[in-house]
């Protein structure tokens, strides 16, 4: 009974292995084809969109998880006709432990300026790995209007973390594996070797 409970249990790690596998492969095919909700950021009663691209990397484009560290074009689509006569600064920081976006030092800064294409465009060179986040404030030019936005994404951690998940799964499933081998052909072995009564 404990062979086929283990068994069943192996079963069950090796599907979690597959699982992941997966998932890994369906985020790397739908990052071609991310809907337009899921990079974007309500900014006041308008919404923007951001995309990010490492063309010294590769030719596709990312949204929430940038998969390198390295040079990063950030692009921001105001799309609304209010922004594009809004002056418009971003902000790229660390995301704060505690919350605290705007005590946090400027990992990369595109000061107040028009951009009358709707196309806000900002290079940077991620040298870390990690959770950062994006705002996004505009202004109007009499000061009347301010919106802003957060857009979190993170830098080099998408494939660590799908990854981490197959490296446990299948440590997971070793370990059962040796457990359920050395159960069943241990009681062989030392059946074997019982003495046989005369």
């Amino acid at each position: 009974m404990f062979r086929i409970r283990l068994f069943f249990i192996l079963l069950a790690a090796i599907g979690l292995i597959a699982r992941a596998d997966a998932q890994a492969v369906r985020r790397d095919s739908a990052k071609a084809f991310q809907k337009v909700r899921e990079c974007s950021a309500q900014m006041g009663p308008n919404v923007i969109t951001f995309r990010f691209y490492q063309p010294t990397q590769s030719r596709d484009q990312f949204c929430e998880d940038v998969p390198e560290t390295g040079s990063t074009t950030i692009v921001v689509d105001t799309m609304q006709d209010e922004l594009r006569d809004m002056m418009v600064e971003i902000r790229i920081i660390e995301a704060a432990p505690n919350g605290d976006d705007e005590s946090a030092p400027n990992e990369a800064y595109l000061p107040p300026a028009q951009f009358q294409t709707g196309v806000i465009q900002l290079e940077h060179d991620f040298k870390e790995k990690g959770d950062y986040v994006a705002l996004v404030r505009a202004r109007s030019e009499d000061g009347r209007k301010e919106y802003n936005a957060r857009f979190a994404f993170s830098v080099g951690e998408e494939f660590l973390r799908a990854w981490t998940a197959v490296a446990i799964a299948t440590v997971v499933a070793l370990a059962l594996g040796a457990g359920w081998y050395a159960n069943a052909f241990g009681k062989r072995a030392s059946q074997k070797r019982r003495p046989r009564n005369a």
